[in-house]
């Protein structure tokens, strides 16, 4: 049955599909913060080949009312033909006769006064047609999505040439225009559209450079002045079922996408980059402004309503626009974002979202989210690079999804962790109560024998709830008594099945009287065919004369045992065999025994539980430092005497004034053993 989780995921991963694809306006508005932030972060570059003449707020101050007789414009065409511009294009458009037109005027003047006047007066608009033919001037047409009753059949001056699918299949389309009087574009050199088509925010990020307009293909206005300034006739155009494919004149080659839409880079923009209108008028201006680049005609006047807001944060004029893209047209510097580069964005959007749904899932949490955020930096900084040649990727869509999707797997790894948590906690709970009742039913091994504790005391505190160190002893008769005490290596059930499997077999060897050789023996074997990956026991084992006060003992790897005489020196006995258990014996040869006079002797065996404590942060008790705190106890308590192992008074004060002071000494993670 599939995962719960892989069903969400996998909703939410054809969720984040279906919106890349589907490019809802928030999208949008989302791949447009990227943009536009690259635009201000990355400006570079200014444009230098442009000069505007502009209609600006003095110039109507000095002329007078806007629009302008139009000698005023030949006016400005012949002082800037002194200067060899390379062309000039116009960002009005001149759709009536000239209404101050002193000929017009005249005959209306005739016409109402029925008189007929004999003066010679100019023809402004037959003036304004002569500078045209005499001038490199590209006029503007506008695209109108409405029914025009006007009947203009001005065409295009630009030969396009289309090779492939037909390219106005994939541009811009108007069913009419609004272009200058048939005449004027008649005397121009070049018509191109000025349409400038904000984004759903009504910022200018990206023009088409193609246009079909009444069911013709019409350039733009800065592809129709590049085309005239460069001498150009024809525009190449080749189109795919996909869309437009490339766009390109003799000398340029304009990077579009499918629809004929440029990105435009905007630059720096200089204020040396205006001329005053009025200063071109009066013929007050520096010629190298004109010399050699391409004019535009345009207008910053407010009054005239023709201010829009770019990518870069800036408010400019629209006729700016323009010579942004002629600039980028001729350095062939617009930004890439065709099919090509969405492609890319999507292959990349796709591999990291798959990547962030599966990674959180396969390895640890924070690894995962050091891929994760390395992923975003990676993503980021790709982008910021590619960016540098003019191509862009959006990467804040997919860094948006990829976070969502990680969270949403993150969120669902917590879950399944939390739940794998909770029933490994009801494990735990149950093995615990397990274990404490196996710890209650191994104390319940440990022997309990007041007549015996006269002789032998013994404690033992397990580090968990079942003990891996054990110790026992029995009485055979008046006289002898076996006693153990071992230490099993590990800790917990395993170490307590081990434990209580050797507890049993030297019981049972103690009640048959054994001898100590024979019950090492049997231990040692049994030890070794029961015991789980190579554990052993160290122990010291023996048998305790009452009447002859005699010890017979083996100690087998276990810590050494010490000796306190009646004047509290201390004797150390080491081990003399290895470990019980590490390897199987067949003669109770091997199991040499030491016999030991305990006559006024005290004798105190103890596992590493004890030697292993801390008395100071990082410093170990180890055997010195128990027979110190023993030295300590009883210079603290005189009433412990010189005594011997029948003493049982001295014996219980040892035992008692050391059990006192367990608090003083410390086990790292685990209490004090026997």
């Amino acid at each position: 049955m599939i995962n719960r989780k892989y069903i969400y995921l996998g909703v939410i991963f054809l969720l984040l599909i279906i919106i890349k694809f589907i490019n809802p306006p928030i999208i949008k508005k989302i791949s447009f913060i990227s943009y536009d932030f690259y635009q201000k972060a990355f400006n570079r570059g200014e444009v230098k080949d442009v000069t505007i003449v502009d209609i600006d707020e003095k110039s109507i101050a000095k002329v007078g009312q806007f629009p302008w007789r139009r000698d005023i414009y030949s006016k400005i065409l012949y002082n800037l033909n002194q200067h060899s511009p390379r062309a000039i294009a116009f960002d009005i458009v001149f759709s009536e006769e000239d209404r101050q037109n002193p000929q017009d005027l005249l005959s209306q003047l005739q016409k109402e006064s029925d008189q007929f006047i004999n003066v010679e007066v100019p023809n402004t608009n037959k003036i304004f047609i002569d500078s045209l033919k005499q001038s490199k001037v590209v006029l503007p047409i506008l695209g109108e999505p409405k029914d025009n009753f006007v009947k203009n059949n001005s065409k295009p001056k630009l030969r396009v040439i289309a090779k492939g699918d037909n390219p106005k299949n994939f541009i811009y389309k108007y069913k009419n225009k609004i272009t200058s009087l048939e005449e004027i574009n008649n005397a121009a050199s070049g018509i191109g559209s000025i349409s400038l088509i904000p984004n759903i925010d009504g910022i200018i990020r990206n023009v088409p450079v193609l246009y079909n307009i009444d069911n013709r293909i019409w350039p733009s206005l800065a592809l129709e002045t590049v085309r005239v300034a460069t001498g150009q006739k024809n525009l190449l155009v080749k189109s795919n079922k996909n869309g437009i494919e490339l766009i390109k004149t003799r000398k340029n080659t304009i990077p579009s996408d499918q629809n004929g839409v440029i990105n435009i880079k905007f630059k720096k923009f200089n204020k040396e980059n205006y001329i005053s209108a009025i200063d071109v008028i009066n013929n007050d201006f520096d010629q190298k402004r004109v010399e050699n680049k391409i004019i535009l005609v345009g207008s910053s006047a407010q009054a005239l309503f023709d201010i829009v807001k770019i990518s870069n944060g800036k408010i400019v004029p629209g006729v700016e626009i323009h010579a942004h893209i002629i600039d980028n047209i001729l350095k062939n510097e617009s930004i890439f974002k065709n099919i090509y580069t969405q492609l890319a964005e999507n292959i990349i959007f796709l591999i990291l979202v798959i990547f962030l749904i599966l990674i959180p899932i396969k390895i640890k949490p924070k690894f995962s989210i050091i891929f994760f955020v390395g992923s975003i930096f990676v993503i980021n900084l790709s982008s910021i690079i590619i960016y540098q040649f003019n191509f862009y990727l959006d990467s804040l869509f997919s860094s948006i999804a990829a976070t969502v999707i990680f969270m949403t797997s993150l969120y669902f790894r917590y879950l399944e962790e939390n739940s794998i948590a909770i029933e490994n906690e009801k494990k735990q709970s149950i093995l615990k109560k397990e274990r404490e009742i196996a710890g209650e039913v191994q104390k319940k091994l440990f022997p309990s024998n007041k007549k015996i504790e006269k002789y032998i005391f013994a404690q033992n505190t397990p580090a968990k709830d079942v003990s891996g160190d054990y110790y026992d002893y029995y009485q055979m008769n008046d006289n002898e008594i076996y006693f153990i005490l071992g230490d099993v290596t590990g800790k917990g059930i395993k170490a307590g099945i081990l434990m209580a499997n050797a507890a049993a077999v030297f019981r049972s060897l103690a009640k048959m009287s054994s001898s100590v050789a024979k019950t090492a023996l049997y231990m040692n074997n049994q030890v070794k065919d029961s015991s789980y990956q190579s554990m052993f026991i160290t122990v010291i084992l023996g048998r305790i004369n009452l009447e002859k006060k005699e010890m017979e003992f083996i100690n087998m790897g276990h810590e050494p045992m010490m000796v306190l005489d009646q004047n509290f020196n201390f004797e150390y006995v080491k081990s003399t065999l290895p470990p019980m258990g590490l390897m199987s014996v067949k003669d109770e040869s091997f199991f040499k025994t030491t016999t030991m006079d305990i006559s006024d002797k005290t004798i105190l065996i103890y596992t590493d539980g004890v030697t292993d404590g801390y008395i100071d942060e990082g410093k170990e008790l180890e055997v010195t430092g128990l027979e110190n705190e023993i030295k300590k106890l009883i210079n603290i308590d005189k009433e412990i005497s010189n005594t011997v192992i029948g003493q049982d008074e001295a014996i219980q004060k040892v035992a008692s004034a050391i059990k006192r002071n367990r608090t003083g000494i410390r086990r790292q993670n685990r209490p004090i053993g026997s």
